[in-house]
């Protein structure tokens, strides 16, 4: 006896014709906008999710000493059951979160890095737009 469940996996996201930089800013876009329009309303293990990553961003902050894809990678551990549970709907905050985490996980080089950081700004203030979001339903 099997489960349906047990088939499922998130879907893969966008690799950006094999650029992170431009995946990560694909997926920003996407879910910006799906969620502009109304496309997109949160539910509340997306919007939990979205409050334990800024969590994670904020500590991230407070110890400039710790890499960026560690903390990217460890946001992303903690929040992937939530984030990925299975939709109707496309995963756009799990999109965005992986494409960062993709992203940080790039070659170190000082390019890279600066992206990284840009990409990690853009994916809080989509994480905000989420927190939002409680309570307009």
């Amino acid at each position: 006896m099997t489960d349906d469940d047990d088939d499922w996996a998130p879907p893969p996201v966008h690799h950006g014709g094999g650029y992170p930089v431009v995946a990560a800013l694909d997926a920003y876009e996407e879910a910006i906008a799906a969620l502009t329009i109304g496309v997109w309303m949160p539910d509340m293990d997306e919007i939990d999710a979205a409050v334990t990553i800024l969590h994670r961003m904020d500590i991230g902050q407070r110890s400039p000493d710790i890499p960026l894809r560690r903390v990217v990678h460890r946001a992303l551990a903690e929040t992937y059951p939530l984030l990925t549970v299975w939709r109707g709907r496309p995963l756009y905050l799990y999109a965005a979160v992986k494409t960062v985490q993709l992203l940080a996980s790039a070659p170190p080089n000082e390019q890279n890095a600066a992206a990284a950081r840009a990409a990690w700004e853009r994916l809080a203030d989509l994480l905000r737009a989420v927190t939002a979001t409680v309570g307009t339903v």
